[in-house]
């Protein structure tokens, strides 16, 4: 089995949206650093590389086309630099391509169309090359994996199993109620936590940690929209899942781990390789 990170399509795109700009030709480098200077001033371009040497060419980035808004280049840069360049001409002055977006990987920084200020996000960098989950712990969640899906053939019904990773512990182990609609498997499986704590949001022990801080969660069907909303408000650390729902997925359709505005995130694994039909989608 594999382990296939669900991340945002801006981040997995080996490539970014461009947008037009431009860049001046620059003939005397000596003027290069007051150039840089007057242009950053009026045209602010943060993370973009101002300047670019090819063979014999040095080419000065001046503004994105939008910056322009509508004018002409060759006007709005005679009054810009015109100081320094006074008798600028058109074809000194070249349209570029330029990224719409800043790369956030390193395959999006290789591919971008001009040069970038860039950091790699080496945990994004981990999820993205498959590096982030270790060889022990991928082997005990496909392990596990394969004991939720047996459960949910032979029941023909969803089924969870939450784990407490700190201490490779398995707290609840539940498939989805057979009569009562709304008692989905992850419900069930996060009443059964709740019943360890007494029936409460959050932890006794620890005070400030809700029901299922930390934890991980590995179900054979993906969650529902109302499931996995219940997964990001117990605070799950990460969600496992081998088969994706037919009709509108919490994660793969709603992609409710990727809203911003949510006050947690879970980080979201398929694990491939795992025979169909495991049961309904609930």
């Amino acid at each position: 089995m594999e382990l296939h990170a669900l991340l945002p399509d801006a981040i997995t795109s080996p490539s970014l949206p461009t947008e037009p700009g431009w860049a001046l030709q620059i003939e005397d480098r000596k003027l290069l650093s007051k150039l840089i200077a007057v242009v950053t001033k009026r045209f602010p371009l943060p993370s973009l590389k101002r300047v670019v040497v090819k063979s014999d060419r040095c080419l000065l980035l001046l503004c994105k086309d939008t910056q322009l808004e509508g004018r002409d280049v060759i006007d709005v840069m005679t009054v810009v630099i015109g100081t320094y360049i006074p008798d600028l001409s058109r074809d000194r002055v070249a349209m570029v391509t330029l990224p719409a977006i800043l790369p956030q990987t390193i395959i999006q920084r290789d591919n971008c169309p001009w040069p970038v200020n860039f950091h790699p996000n080496q945990e994004l960098e981990a999820r993205l090359n498959g590096s982030a989950i270790g060889d022990g712990e991928k082997q005990k969640v496909v392990e596990r994996m394969a004991r939720v899906v047996k459960r949910c053939r032979e029941t023909k019904r969803n089924c969870v199993m939450i784990v407490d990773p700190s201490r490779d512990q398995e707290v609840a182990m539940e498939t989805e109620h057979p009569y009562e609609t709304l008692r989905h498997a992850a419900f069930v499986a996060i009443t059964t936590v709740a019943k360890t704590q007494g029936n409460t949001l959050k932890r006794k022990a620890d005070g400030e940690d809700y029901l299922c801080t930390g934890y991980d969660v590995i179900m054979a069907r993906e969650p529902c929209l109302m499931c996995a909303m219940a997964l990001v408000h117990s605070r799950v650390r990460r969600l496992y899942f081998s088969e994706p729902r037919a009709d509108f997925g919490g994660v793969t359709s709603g992609r409710l781990h990727e809203i911003k505005a949510l006050n947690h995130r879970i980080d979201v694994y398929r694990v491939t390789e795992q025979a169909e039909g495991t049961g309904k989608d609930r």
